[in-house]
């Protein structure tokens, strides 16, 4: 279904809201998602981006080549990552689509330990990893040493004082594979299959979906639902440590498993030639291990705020979430509004508000820019802390992941693009981001506000890429 033609096809492209995404996933959105893995909050469930929405406008009988390459870094030192990425797909004359999309992520930097900082320096300890005959510490800038009464060696690193505790010099990468395919199976119906897996050194996750669209009333009206499984395995490079034990230069336990199951269903409607609305409402349950091994939360004495010792996070092993989207695209003559709404909660007590605007201005007749604006809030995890009280017992959950903390982010967006000819474009993106704390600032107890807690980031991405279509 197509709403408005006009040369070369870019603003109907660009309008498309039959074919729209449900959620924007380009620049730093889909860096965060890299780098926040599946406990991000922010993160999209596979369901939330996969179903039958998501296939590019093509002409029948047309193949479509896109790569891009995405550069994101985080300020003071913290993650960097490039992302190059290519797609294929192929529309064929009977109307398939398939589609193969390869990303690789090569990621550096530092991130937070979860630690509260201290007005003096703190060493933190992890295994050393065993290769052949060689040593490994998972990150570098530590020092190697050996514990003379139990011969366990480890890897410490000193953190200075009234410095938030970052784990520096961390080097992952990741390979991701997305397969599709769509097919009508009568008139105004269509069924969407796709398969996608990804690696990393300490991460592998495996899915599959399926979703059906069915059109009414002279295809103004389309209804959609789809399904989502998802298999993550979780190996971290030091094992999987104990909740709530006490950091340690000891290799911890064996790999975990979590699964996760999503489902969606949504409205697309148009409401006039040159304005579309739709609403989505999605559903996740996830079950098994959603710990992240690498965080930690200090405990603290609580008169003085000093740190005692250091423990292993702890976070349920269950998750439901439930999100509701409604977007709209209204052209006036080659200009495209585009704005959308999403509201999210969770049974670990997140709730967060995403609300976006962009627009589409052409610039002659081969080239057209979007200025666009996200805004994001988010609540705190029920069992979010900054530290743990000495006075107070071991609770069963605790995490002091800044992802799990309240905040406000804003992104500022530009991205354009040029058509050398009808077959080739040109494009580029660049987005800035930055987070503030949300509600009351934590503080150490008898410390004033020199000892910050709140470890948000400001972020750049830039992405530039070219489509080819034959």
């Amino acid at each position: 279904m197509q709403l408005i033609k006009t040369r070369k096809g870019r603003i109907s492209a660009t309008l498309c809201l039959v074919t729209a995404n449900l959620f924007s996933t380009t620049g730093l959105p889909q860096a965060q998602q890299i780098i926040g893995g599946t406990n991000n909050p922010q993160a999209r469930d596979q369901s939330d981006m996969k179903n039958v929405y998501n296939q590019p406008v093509n002409e029948l009988g047309t193949i479509t080549l896109d790569s891009a390459i995405l550069f994101y870094k985080e300020n003071g030192g913290r993650v960097q990552a490039i992302e190059p990425m290519a797609s294929f797909t192929y529309h064929t004359e009977n109307d398939d689509i398939y589609s193969v999309k390869l990303t690789y992520d090569s990621l550096t930097g530092a991130s937070p330990y979860g630690a509260a900082p201290w007005k003096a320096a703190q060493t933190f300890v992890s295994p050393t990893i065993i290769e052949g005959s060689e040593t490994m510490t998972g990150a570098s800038g530590g020092t190697i040493v050996t514990d003379a009464l139990t011969g366990v060696t480890s890897v410490e690193k000193t953190v200075d004082a009234y410095t938030l505790p970052l784990d520096s010099g961390f080097r992952d990468n990741r390979t991701a594979i997305d397969f599709g395919f769509t097919t009508p199976l009568a008139s105004g119906t269509k069924l969407s299959v796709g398969l996608n897996g990804s690696h990393e050194s300490d991460y592998n996750s495996f899915a599959g979906r399926v979703s059906l669209a069915q059109d009414f009333n002279n295809k103004t009206t389309t209804v959609s639902v789809g399904v989502n499984y998802e298999h993550d395995v979780s190996k971290p490079l030091y094992g999987t440590p104990l909740p709530l034990s006490r950091m340690s230069g000891v290799m911890k336990g064996a790999s975990r498993n979590k699964n996760v199951l999503s489902l969606i269903a949504g409205v697309t409607q148009v409401m006039t030639p040159d304005w579309v609305l739709q609403f989505n409402y999605s559903y996740g349950s996830a079950k098994g291990y959603q710990t992240d091994p690498y965080k930690i939360i200090s405990r603290v004495n609580y008169l003085t705020g000093a740190p005692l010792e250091y423990l292993y996070e702890s976070r349920p092993e269950k998750r439901t979430r439930h999100a509701v989207y409604v977007g709209s695209k209204l052209a006036l003559g080659s200009y495209v509004t585009d704005l959308s709404a999403r509201y999210y909660h969770d049974s670990w007590g997140i709730s967060s508000f995403t609300a976006e605007a962009s627009e589409h201005i052409p610039i002659g007749d081969r080239a057209y820019i979007e200025p666009g604006v996200r805004y994001y809030h988010q609540s705190a995890a029920n069992f979010f802390a900054y530290y743990l009280p000495s006075d107070l017992i071991l609770p069963q959950f605790i995490s002091a992941d800044s992802r799990l903390d309240s905040f406000n982010a804003i992104t500022l967006s530009l991205s354009g693009g040029y058509s050398l000819s009808d077959d080739i474009e040109l494009y580029a993106m660049v987005d800035g981001y930055r987070q503030t704390k949300a509600g009351q600032k934590g503080l150490l107890p008898g410390q004033d506000g020199r000892l910050k807690l709140f470890a948000g980031i400001d972020a750049i991405s830039v992405m530039t890429g070219v489509k080819l279509k034959f």
